[in-house]
């Protein structure tokens, strides 16, 4: 198979299941509490993500993932003008709150010449991130030889 031993890939399958079941109630709640505890997550597997990235490229790519305070978003900036921005916002339905992950994405060139391309995510899992930063590497390395970016 994949080498692991047995054991390792039983943990890594029962972990990846609780995962799913946690992502998947917290996608139905949209209240402000709910909707942290899915940005937490978020940030971890970035987190995460960008540890593997480091393990790749090592030291020759510049990479940042700021910490999650207390204003409810961070960013991860891959290369000079590759930048995601993951964000609690309300999109409020009437009356009623409606908090949401959102995350804002940047690929290229001069940030305040294009607007943010924003993704909505009904369910956030680390694929639904993975996805995103790869997005982020892929125009990191266009932007390496102009030729290709076309």
């Amino acid at each position: 198979m994949d080498g692991l031993p047995f054991e390792a890939r039983v943990r890594s399958l029962h972990q990846a299941w609780l995962e799913r079941r946690e992502s998947w109630v917290l996608s139905r709640t949209h209240d402000v509490d709910s909707q942290r505890l899915v940005l937490a997550n978020v940030h971890r597997w970035a987190s995460e993500c960008i540890e593997d990235v480091r393990h790749v490229y090592g030291e020759t790519l510049p990479l940042t993932i700021e910490p999650l305070g207390e204003r409810d978003c961070f960013d991860v900036a891959i290369g000079a003008s590759q930048c995601a921005t993951f964000e609690l916002v309300d999109r409020r339905n009437g009356e009623r709150p409606s908090w949401q992950v959102v995350a804002r994405v940047v690929t290229r060139g001069d940030e305040d010449a294009q607007a943010a391309d924003e993704r909505r995510v009904r369910r956030w899992g680390r694929a639904q991130v993975e996805e995103i930063l790869l997005s982020l590497l892929g125009a990191y390395e266009r932007s390496l030889t102009p030729e290709f970016s076309g």
